[in-house]
């Protein structure tokens, strides 16, 4: 039986925001169709697995992504390899903003990320925090809470969302850009929390569909766990349109 290889990017380092949520959410929605799944963790001055079929890397403040930028680029070669085998990824927060091109601190000084997102990232004094709501894209709207102080600026890539309500990755410095994260294909990055996949089990449907096609296989029907860990999710985006004004909108 197939086994789908989950690795957790810097668990420790980076997981400040509830991220291992995300993991179990993509763990509880493959056992609860019958798929095996097995969670690796890759830790800093640790090898990376052979293969994998997913990867997660989650947030966390601007030391610890500081910190775990000198031990990723060591391993970005590994990294680059997968995903140009059609390997999927999310990365939240810090954990997006490593896998940029650039990171340019406050005091203009700029280091190289691993370049696997196109994207630059820039340090700013300025927090941009709060809920925001994604404009619909299909029947769904992405939801979630933001809390960063950088801004992010996309090189001919598309934003995973745009936003109806919240701050984007302008952060709170251009309220007229309203895209919020990145996506390339099945790699994605965005500054979600709640966390990101729990509350917006689309996309992690749609990570393991891409981890599961690696393996010839389709993302089996959901039973009744999975519907009603969603309707939960949805009340949740729910709420909070709600408190940003949009109450009614579909979620």
């Amino acid at each position: 039986m197939t086994r789908v290889r989950v690795l957790h990017l810097y668990a420790k380092e980076l997981g400040i925001n509830g991220d291992r949520g995300n993991v179990l959410a993509l763990v509880r929605r493959l056992e609860w169709r019958g798929v095996q799944v097995e969670v690796i963790e890759g830790a800093v001055g640790h090898a990376l697995p052979a293969e994998v079929d997913l990867v997660h890397i989650g947030s966390g403040p601007r030391s610890a992504r500081d910190a775990v930028l000198p031990d990723i680029l060591t391993k970005a070669a590994v990294l680059q390899r997968w995903v140009t085998a059609g390997v999927p990824l999310i990365a939240v927060g810090a954990g997006m903003q490593v896998l940029g091109r650039r990171i340019v601190g406050i005091d203009g000084v700029e280091r190289s990320g691993v370049g696997i997102l196109p994207l630059t990232v820039r340090d700013s004094n300025v927090r941009a925090v709060g809920e925001v709501l994604g404009e619909p894209r299909g029947a769904v709207r992405l939801a979630g809470f933001v809390n960063h102080g950088v801004t992010i600026e996309l090189h001919e890539a598309e934003a995973l969302t745009v936003l109806d309500r919240g701050p984007g990755n302008a952060g709170v410095v251009d309220v007229s850009d309203r895209g919020e994260g990145v996506r390339v294909g099945s790699l994605i990055g965005t500054h979600l929390g709640g966390p990101v996949l729990p509350m917006n089990p689309m996309l992690a449907d749609e990570l393991l569909s891409a981890a599961l096609a690696r393996h010839a296989l389709t993302l089996p029907e959901p039973e009744e766990r999975v519907a009603h860990v969603d309707e939960l999710a949805r009340r949740s985006r729910a709420a909070i349109a709600a408190r940003l004004g949009r109450a009614g909108v579909e979620v």
